[in-house]
């Protein structure tokens, strides 16, 4: 009996350290994750990586769509903006 107790007097801190640290590292990447991005566009519209209206669109229809993330969306994308550049009037020649 008096092993086993040496034992886990000695395991005990070090357990301690590992549930407190895995218990931050959780915590921070919650709350890193829940943080939106500031928003560059001094107009308030949309700001980020695309700022194509048939982008978003595209993106909202797979999101209906419950596509995930691989191949199946990223073809489905792909054709949609092909479909939405075809679809679009030719700008005016000046």
């Amino acid at each position: 009996m008096l092993l086993n107790r040496k034992k886990l007097t000695a395991v005990l801190p070090s357990l301690l350290l590992t549930t407190v640290t895995m218990g931050s590292i959780v915590v921070s990447a919650v709350t890193y994750g829940d943080d939106a991005p500031p928003s560059s566009a001094p107009d308030g519209g949309p700001s980020g990586r695309h700022h194509n209206p048939a982008w978003a669109a595209c993106k909202k229809q797979a999101d209906d769509q419950k596509l995930e993330p691989g191949d199946a969306r990223h073809a489905f994308m792909k054709n949609c903006l092909k479909a939405a550049k075809d679809a679009a009037p030719a700008a005016p020649a000046s």
